[in-house]
């Protein structure tokens, strides 16, 4: 604040500085409001996804088929242990969180355990390839280390999310937030700090001190008026009855509400930009909504596409995909499934040709190692016609 005090006089100072201090609370209001709401977004998607197990479907030659694979190295970095300091939700947790914060993320590979990285430099490649160095990365206490080697395409997991208009829609409303900061934080002081009208005649008569008697200037009669009118102990003011003082009223003072009315306004904001309910992202979603659904379509499935796809890209690689191993995120345990109330729309699945361990899959019970838990049975009255007109007694058919 030095500088300030050459500029301005001691009067103007002590104004500003009052003004100046005003200005920096909002300005800390105003990003508290926008990092609280922001954050609070990232959170719920970034939780969503790391729970979620993220499935390999492989080529086995004994059967000659793609098959779900647990007994892969890559299934066991992936959803239990990525490397030697990190389990997989924490880990996930915040490899999406820094996807959405800083709209992409770099996992690396050294000596097949995966580490996200904290920053990098990436090259400006658009035909070939892009490399990756001063690749840093560190551990939940803090310690980082720079890596000298120059990362490939292919030796890392690179999820960009530079496409979205998330942080073009953001940044675009904390203008508009700004704006509405500045008009509240003049109304601020409008509303709480006192004014007054001085009404003087419409001829300009002379003005004398009552005490002293001796001619003062309309500026110093208004600087005595002043001084007495916010002196902090009680204070009788001798006022000519030549002039009348009136307090000018601009409505009810300011209060907390006005930045509760900023803080829903940014966060509904906020929450349509991550495409999250408004009750699902204030916590007051009833048994009957079915914005958890919605959640899930809107707010989460495009980043789980984006992650497949850069986990197929590194993993599964151009050749083996082609052949239709996949690498897939399980949506099915995304949200809270309650068996006996589910009892019967599972009944459907089994009676539509799904077998008990694809149901078990479904909603996350332990596979039945049984060979009768892999059969696959179906209604008559959904068989095929042509099946249906062999005849049978039974209601149900095997197949």
């Amino acid at each position: 604040m030095g500088i300030l005090k050459k500029l301005f006089k001691k009067n103007e100072y002590s104004e500003l500085l009052t003004y100046v201090d005003f200005l920096i609370y909002a300005k800390k209001k105003q990003l508290l409001i926008k990092k609280h709401a922001i954050e609070h977004a990232i959170d719920m998607i970034a939780k969503t996804i790391a729970k979620s197990e993220i499935q390999m479907y492989l080529f086995n030659s004994e059967t000659q088929k793609i098959e779900r694979n647990q007994n892969n190295i890559y299934y066991y970095k992936l959803n239990i242990k990525p490397n030697p300091n990190e389990e997989a939700t924490s880990f996930f947790y915040k490899v999406i969180k820094k996807y959405l914060t800083d709209e992409e993320v770099l996992i690396v590979s050294i000596n097949d355990n995966l580490y996200m990285a904290d920053s990098f430099i990436s090259s400006r490649s658009i035909l070939l390839p892009k490399t990756f160095s001063n690749v840093q990365i560190s551990d939940d206490s803090g310690i980082s280390i720079t890596l000298s080697k120059i990362f490939k395409m292919d030796d890392v997991i690179y999820i960009n999310l530079k496409a979205s208009k998330i942080k073009e829609t953001l940044d675009s409303y904390y203008d508009e937030l700004g704006s509405l900061l500045g008009i509240a934080s003049n109304h601020y002081k409008m509303t709480n700090l006192n004014k007054f009208r001085l009404r003087i005649p419409g001829m300009q008569p002379t003005l004398k001190d009552p005490v002293t008697e001796k001619e003062v200037t309309y500026d110093q009669y208004k600087e005595k008026i002043t001084k007495g009118l916010f002196d902090e102990e009680d204070a009788v003011l001798l006022l000519s009855d030549q002039f009348n003082l009136e307090k000018i009223d601009f409505g009810q003072s300011s209060s907390s509400k006005e930045w509760s009315d900023l803080e829903k306004k940014w966060s509904d904001k906020v929450a349509m930009s991550f495409n999250i309910p408004l009750d699902i992202f204030y916590g007051n979603k009833t048994d009957k909504s079915t914005s958890t659904n919605d959640f899930i379509t809107f707010g989460i499935l495009p980043h789980l596409q984006i992650v497949e796809d850069a986990l197929n890209a590194k993993i599964i690689g151009q050749e083996n995909y082609l052949k239709g191993e996949r690498i897939k995120i399980n949506k099915f345990n995304m949200k809270y499934l309650d068996i006996l109330e589910s009892s019967t729309s599972m009944d459907k699945l089994f009676s539509n040709g799904y077998s008990h361990n694809e149901i078990n899959e479904f909603i996350g019970l332990p596979r039945i190692e049984e060979e009768w838990a892999d059969k696959h049975y179906i209604t008559k009255n959904y068989q095929n016609a042509e099946i249906a007109l062999e005849g049978g007694d039974g209601n149900e058919g095997e197949r």
